[in-house]
């Protein structure tokens, strides 16, 4: 009896036990729910329902309910498959998860192929528009580099007209000022003969 009871305890010991590879698996369950987040946040990410999601998975909804809502942990090869759906999705908008379990895949397949040619034709037009606007406004650019060289450059002539109109005006004030002094001298020549009589 103690016999019994002894391989009984040591059987839940080795089932305690964990191999290297099962903690190493672990470990890789704990960093793609840290990036991807738990089970439920994976399937809300993807937008499908529980029982869409346990046909995705190729599992028993039961199972789904087991792992989401009882606490069991799901397998980790179920965590790589949803950080694939996940980057898939990310990666080829058009492939969504209803490619994998829609009834025709080959109708979801042309779907997706014309979505993604669709999606890739809208950017090449884009990157053609955009590639024209630059184009545009280096042109736009390259005028007002130009205008800026001619302003510049008729600023300078302005200002040394300017200049010459200071030099000019100072150069009448003193032609003014003396013509003022000889006309007052003339004057006072002319007062003073005018005296003299």
């Amino acid at each position: 009896m103690e016999f019994i009871e002894a391989l009984e305890s040591s059987g839940s010991e080795r089932s305690r036990i964990k191999s290297s590879h099962r903690l190493h698996y672990e470990a890789q369950v704990e960093v793609i729910q840290k990036q991807t987040g738990d089970l439920e946040s994976v399937r809300e990410k993807l937008g499908l329902s529980q029982r869409k999601m346990a046909h995705l998975l190729m599992v028993d909804p039961s199972a789904w309910t087991r792992w989401t809502k009882n606490g069991e942990k799901a397998p980790p090869h179920i965590y790589r498959a949803l950080q694939w759906y996940l980057i898939m999705n990310e990666k080829i908008p058009g492939l969504t998860p209803q490619y994998f379990i829609g009834k025709d895949p080959e109708i979801l397949h042309q779907s997706a192929l014309k979505q993604i040619k669709q999606e890739s034709l809208q950017r090449h037009e884009f990157e053609e528009a955009l590639s024209l606007q630059t184009f545009r406004m280096e042109k736009l650019m390259e005028e007002l580099q130009l205008q800026n060289q001619d302003l510049l450059g008729a600023k300078a002539i302005l200002e040394s007209e300017v200049e010459q109109l200071k030099a000019a005006t100072l150069y009448n004030r003193v032609g003014f000022f003396l013509m003022a002094i000889g006309g007052l001298i003339f004057a006072c020549g002319i007062y003073w003969r005018f005296l003299r009589f």
